[in-house]
């Protein structure tokens, strides 16, 4: 008991220190770093019509929650508020937005329902710290389990936590799933959790991994229970019924994803470009013109132009870590580490290579028990720690000023 009291109190005290930190320091922020040149084309206009952390996906999940996926989405126009009910956004994160401001009351506007979407991803994710630190401790010990939930909690794209994203809320649930499986050994609550993930992000599938992994080691404690996996498509499964029923393609999900350039690419040419733009993007870092003319502003309007940079260190990274991973961490683990979080940057466009890829990294939380395992010396821990809550301060005033980071 007093070993799990004390990974409890852990766990809140870096959830209520990382949250204050980047609430605190994204107010400020707002209020000294001028807008980009996109936000009066946003639903932030006029300023402060909506939530400093409701910017890009935000604003979809926002209009799902005020009017449903109404218009057929091939609609094209960008002002058109079908723009922001596409299908591609899945249906349980606006839901839940939409039930709470309905619950607690209050006006259904952009305004109310961009703070639900906050407090709603702040409610989640101490849970979500709460089960990837009990896995973590459950197969690696207490001291991997404080810098799994740490760095985290402080990753460079960690403020994504706070927004109007279904970052907290998925790995709540994909967590969750995994912790009832392999820490609780009860499928129906993983199958469940599971079944919610999948309604939150199509990548929530891949929870079959590591759930049927964990069945078939304890087939024998398991038996008949196997049949819960069946529960883990359940929220994909649903959604694509209401597409079908709402526009007679339940595949249409995919579809939109294509309108945006999201889809399947040869690895190697992806790979390919992303290098050849990440080069391009140090070229133009190191110009003359930028160079002579450091103007802050002039760098942070023009962040595709190093973005594929940052993208490709990242990349860089998260292959290290699965490599580690491999003698770390079992491999189901491994590989759902992989088809969650990197696999789906290589969905993206040619001038687009490992789009959003810091981003999606955050659900891919077995590299964080690999980090928590290599990061146990104290020193070493704050050594990663340190430019890694710096570094977020700087992706956090792209965000928070509407400069697209991930």
């Amino acid at each position: 008991m007093e070993k799990e009291d004390k990974g409890l109190r852990f766990v809140v005290l870096t959830y209520a220190v990382s949250r204050l930190f980047y609430l605190i320091v994204g107010a400020v922020l707002a209020e000294v770093i001028a807008p980009s040149q996109l936000q009066p084309l946003t639903l932030d206009e006029p300023s402060g019509t909506a939530n400093i952390w409701s910017h890009f996906d935000g604003e979809h999940y926002i209009m799902l929650a005020l009017n449903g996926y109404q218009q057929h989405p091939y609609v094209e126009a960008f002002n058109d508020e079908s723009h922001y009910g596409s299908p591609a956004f899945f249906p349980l994160y606006p839901l839940v937005m939409r039930s709470v401001a309905l619950v607690f009351g209050g006006p259904m506007t952009v305004g109310t329902l961009s703070l639900w979407g906050v407090l709603i991803s702040l409610l989640a994710f101490p849970f979500a710290l709460y089960f990837v630190y009990r896995i973590a401790e459950d197969g690696w010990g207490a001291r991997a389990a404080q810098g799994t939930v740490l760095t985290l909690a402080f990753f460079p794209t960690s403020f994504f936590f706070n927004a109007v994203y279904t970052e907290s809320l998925f790995l709540a649930f994909s967590a969750g799933a995994v912790w009832a499986s392999r820490v609780r050994r009860d499928l129906l609550l993983a199958g469940i959790l599971a079944g919610l993930a999948t309604a939150t992000r199509n990548v929530g599938i891949f929870l079959l991994i590591p759930l049927t992994y964990e069945w078939l080691k304890g087939v024998s404690h398991y038996r008949w229970r196997g049949a819960y996996l069946l529960i883990v498509p359940s929220g994909l499964i649903a959604y694509m019924s209401y597409l079908w029923w709402r526009f007679s393609d339940p595949l249409i999900l995919f579809k939109e994803q294509e309108k945006w350039g999201r889809q399947a690419t040869d690895p190697l040419v992806t790979l390919k470009n992303a290098w050849e733009q990440a080069y391009a993007g140090v070229e133009w870092v190191l110009s003359p013109q930028v160079r002579t003319e450091p103007s802050l502003g002039r760098i942070m309007d023009c962040p595709c132009s190093w973005q594929n940079t940052y993208n490709i260190m990242f990349l860089g990274l998260a292959v290290t870590l699965l490599l580690i991973g491999l003698r770390v961490l079992p491999l189901d683990l491994s590989a759902y580490a992989f088809v969650a979080g990197v696999l789906p940057a290589f969905f993206g466009a040619p001038d687009a290579p490992l789009f959003s890829l810091p981003r999606l990294l955050l659900v891919a939380f077995p590299l964080f028990i690999v980090l928590g395992v290599l990061l146990k010396n104290r020193w070493t821990l704050a050594g990663w720690l340190i430019p890694s809550a710096a570094g977020s301060l700087v992706f956090c005033t792209l965000f928070i000023s509407w400069r697209f980071v991930a």
